[in-house]
């Protein structure tokens, strides 16, 4: 899955915060310790016009999910 690849500190600046009517950003963080952003072709559109444009301009890449915790055992 592609993703746009965010700092620590782009991540801080827009964790939660709404861009549209019921719309927030949430990021997420791969194994690899990078944050991103998932932006679909609508929301692109709505940030054209937002002071969140400049996402559109940051880098593109692969996420990689973390590998996640393994099951308890069951008893």
């Amino acid at each position: 899955m592609i993703g746009y690849k965010l700092t620590t500190t782009q991540k801080e600046d827009i964790q939660g915060k709404e861009y549209a009517p019921y719309q927030a950003f949430n990021c997420v963080q791969d194994i690899n310790n990078i944050w991103f952003t998932f932006l679909t072709d609508e929301d692109k559109l709505i940030l054209v016009n937002s002071n969140y444009k400049w996402l559109l301009d940051c880098p593109q890449a692969e996420y990689v999910p973390p590998i996640p915790p393994p099951f308890p055992p069951t008893i």
